[in-house]
């Protein structure tokens, strides 16, 4: 049920709020990068666990993603009034850009990143081994996505056809089309669909699939998000939970 924030006055979108039985931190805020990440008072750069906003360009605006500025001013909203957040640290505590990766919640105990799904600002992201939250945010986001909230409403961000691909694409992108053939490599699994797409699936990530299902995709339709690259003259996309994969018939 949508509640009223007092502290706000503000309504909140999240129709769940991800709750935490306890906090890590303390900490206070000091700017708002972007609407996935944020620099503490003592300038550590915190990455928010769990979501992925378009990205922000602070050269030139005119290249930022759609929904960028929006993700980031409401990010901006949720916390300015705050004299403090509270922060849930992930099982993998920093990223590869050495940004600590954490859950963030308001003083009232709101998860920041549930509201900024809820209201389709941003996209959920699986990464293991940060998954306490996944099903939690993905909840939220499905919420948005049915009323067309936010990028939700964009073209740019509905799942695209990989038939309508012309192999140049970069960065995050729901996909969807018909399975060709499921192939094994002594790493990974890849799922091959039309228009030379392949979905990588590294063994590392195989506890959160169930193989038997991977397997058994050859010519069914489905539906993957994550970040789209070229390798070897084909689009690729590597997918990291299951929830990533969706069948659509």
């Amino acid at each position: 049920m949508a509640v009223i924030l007092a502290l706000y006055g503000a309504f909140s979108y999240a129709n769940i709020n991800c709750v935490s039985t306890h906090f890590d931190e303390k900490a206070f805020v000091k700017y708002v990068i972007d609407g996935d990440t944020i620099v503490l008072s003592d300038n550590r750069h915190i990455r928010l666990i769990g979501i992925n906003t378009p990205e922000l360009s602070h050269n030139d605006k005119k290249t930022s993603e759609e929904g960028a500025e929006k993700a980031r001013s409401t990010l901006i909203e949720l916390l300015e009034e705050q004299a403090q957040i509270h922060l849930v640290y992930g099982e993998e505590r920093f990223d590869k850009h050495g940004r600590t990766l954490a859950h963030i919640y308001d003083e009232e105990g709101l998860n920041i990143q549930s509201e900024i799904l809820g209201r389709g600002l941003a996209m959920p992201l699986r990464i293991p081994p940060n998954l306490s939250l996944a099903d939690c945010y993905d909840k939220a986001s499905l919420s948005a996505k049915r009323e067309n909230r936010g990028l939700w409403a964009s073209s740019r961000y509905k799942p695209k056809d990989v038939l309508s691909l012309s192999g140049s694409e970069k960065g995050f992108y729901f996909i969807f089309g018909k399975v060709e053939r499921v192939t094994e490599s002594r790493s990974s699994i890849w799922v091959n669909l039309e228009n030379n797409v392949a979905l990588r699936i590294h063994k590392d990530d195989l506890n959160f699939f169930n193989k038997n299902d991977l397997m058994s995709l050859e010519g069914k339709t489905i539906e993957a998000n994550g970040w789209l690259y070229k390798r070897n003259k084909q689009s690729r996309m590597r997918i990291r939970h299951e929830l990533d994969l969706k069948l659509l018939n």
